[in-house]
């Protein structure tokens, strides 16, 4: 009798030879699948096979101004901006927020500007996040 193993916390397959105690186990065969496209997991008395979702891309720190702008093309957001920028109350806030946009060359994730403009955009950190992944791809 063939035993196969799992991770009782995650439902995972585990290839090996040596069962160790903490493993769950079962006699069932898990079916055949491509270990780098898929997992196996077992869930509800049965294998399931589930397909790999592809890693998320780190979130670049800066992007280059074009990379910016193209993203926001994208996003359909590149209209926004400006007038977004115009509604900010604090008139200092705000001529630094124009002076940045108009003349930056690079756009740094955090940078307090980069966030006003986020956030006139009523842009979340994960939209923000994903406007910089895309700008990185450009």
């Amino acid at each position: 009798m063939t035993i196969y193993a799992y991770n009782p916390a995650t439902g995972e397959l585990i290839r090996t030879d040596s069962v160790a105690d903490w493993m769950g186990t079962t006699e069932a065969p898990p079916p055949d699948f491509d270990p780098v496209a898929a997992g196996c997991f077992w869930r509800g008395g049965r294998w399931e096979v589930v397909d790999a979702e592809p890693p998320v891309p780190p979130v670049p720190q800066s992007i280059t101004r074009a990379q910016a702008i193209g993203a926001l093309i994208l996003a359909g957001l590149d209209d926004l901006v400006e007038p977004a920028i115009e509604a900010i109350d604090d008139p200092v806030q705000r001529k630094l927020a124009l002076n940045d946009w108009r003349n930056r060359l690079h756009f740094e994730r955090h940078h307090p500007t980069t966030l006003l403009i986020a956030d006139a955009l009523n842009r979340s950190d994960e939209q923000l996040d994903e406007l910089f992944r895309v700008g990185a791809t450009l």
